[in-house]
């Protein structure tokens, strides 16, 4: 702790890995399954734009985490299912579209998500054969997906308490992101 963890706030951070199945995804070869080598789309592929998706054209991302055991806090009385030793988790693929990414495949330079480098979300995307799929920021602001057994890096998220909100500044842009004025 270095003096900041009074403004975090124990917020839920979604690994959604709910299967919508073939219907959402529109994928013939979508079996649902969701275990070992069965072809099994996520529920943020069927949101997010992904290509074959049903959501293609408008993505829906959500905020509303559809599984118990997928809703990762520090404490049980916010929520979540206990799992995490401090509360800081991974930006999801629905936050990164909402946050103006704009759908999956799709390149936006200009928002505060876009790094320069590419990151990992928490969101699982599809499994096919033995490979999982999750989906990442691109180093220009590309929501894509890549298999979990390349290296890559993570942009930590944490969530700020309400009562510090009011001390924020910047606009969340590129050239001004937010930042807390003590």
């Amino acid at each position: 702790d270095t003096g900041y963890s009074n403004y975090v706030h124990d917020a839920i951070f979604c690994n959604d890995r709910s299967i919508p199945g073939k219907s959402a995804t529109g994928w013939s070869s979508d079996t649902g399954l969701g275990y070992g080598s069965h072809y099994t789309g996520y529920g943020a592929i069927a949101r997010e734009g992904f290509r074959g998706t049903t959501n293609y054209e408008s993505p829906k991302p959500t905020f509303v985490c559809p599984q118990d055991n997928d809703k990762f806090t520090v404490s049980v009385e916010n929520g979540g299912n206990g799992a995490l030793t401090y509360p800081v988790g991974l930006i999801t693929a629905d936050e990164i579209v909402a946050a103006g990414s704009g759908k999956y495949a799709t390149t936006n330079n200009g928002y505060y998500l876009n790094k320069g480098s590419w990151y990992w979300s928490f969101s699982p995307n599809y499994t096919y054969s033995t490979n999982a799929y999750v989906f990442y920021v691109y180093s220009n602001g590309y929501l894509n997906d890549y298999s979990v057994d390349f290296g890559g890096a993570v942009a930590p998220v944490i969530n700020l308490d309400a009562e510090y909100l009011n001390q924020l500044e910047g606009d969340g842009t590129l050239q001004n992101p937010y930042f807390l004025n003590e």
